[in-house]
């Protein structure tokens, strides 16, 4: 009795692809949490790609209202950080001639922070603040993903309604 060759099984071909280039920055689970690698233009003969930091509001789906709403509470939130932290921005207006000038473009921050924010409803504010202006997912908030989501969109809703979106 002769033994029957037993056939190799092959994987299937996959083609190798080249190295992504370019500086990723460092690999470890809390320097990539969030982010996204991209190819650097439309034509990348070089195959460069760079890391970019995904937003928690870029990650929802939104329709166009509410991400304009979503996007105008955040800017007006970081045009308040940056001109009390000591920002670029602070130290641009800081060395102007007039000192009233300081003073203007923190009080138009505030007062356009406080107009955006005057459409959320007060028990919708903790998740548009979680979102929106520390920029993290609705999943880290405690309790159902699914009613956090609809209580965001619906103040969104509120926010674009009183913005004229």
């Amino acid at each position: 009795m002769t033994k029957r060759k037993s056939r190799a099984r092959k994987e299937p071909y996959t083609p190798k692809l080249p190295p992504r280039g370019g500086d990723h920055g460092a690999s470890t689970m809390a320097a990539t949490e969030g982010t996204v690698l991209e190819p650097v233009g439309e034509s990348n003969p070089n195959n460069i790609w760079r890391r970019r930091r995904q937003e928690a509001i870029d990650r929802l789906s939104l329709t166009m209202k509410q991400e304009q709403a979503a996007k105008r509470i955040r800017n007006a939130y970081c045009r308040v950080e940056m001109l009390t932290s000591g920002g670029p921005l602070k130290e641009r207006v800081d060395g102007s001639p007039k000192p009233d000038a300081v003073v203007a473009s923190q009080v138009a921050a505030q007062s356009e922070l406080e107009f955006v924010m005057r459409a959320v409803p007060r028990d919708s504010r903790a998740v548009v603040e979680h979102v929106c202006w520390h920029n993290l997912p609705i999943t880290k908030l405690p309790g159902s993903q699914a009613m956090h989501s609809a209580v965001f969109k619906a103040a969104l809703d509120m926010v674009a309604i009183r913005c004229g979106y």
